[in-house]
């Protein structure tokens, strides 16, 4: 029998399912990083332009 001839068996099919698994859940993982850095980089990004909305606002009222 060759390599292409031998027949996939329900083990060999499971241990597939459980790489495939794990990957997903791998995948999740990282994406779930990923959207929380975004969310940081988002955060600072509105509070720098609070801070210079605030800046500009005050030195028109000064000057």
């Amino acid at each position: 029998m060759t390599d292409a001839e031998q027949s996939i068996t329900v083990e060999d099919l499971r241990r597939k399912a459980i790489r495939i698994k794990d990957m997903t859940e791998t995948e999740v993982r990282h994406l779930r990083e990923e959207r929380g850095t975004q969310l940081v980089v988002a955060g600072v990004a509105v509070v720098c332009a609070a801070v210079a909305l605030a800046y500009y606002l005050g030195s028109r009222r000064r000057g």
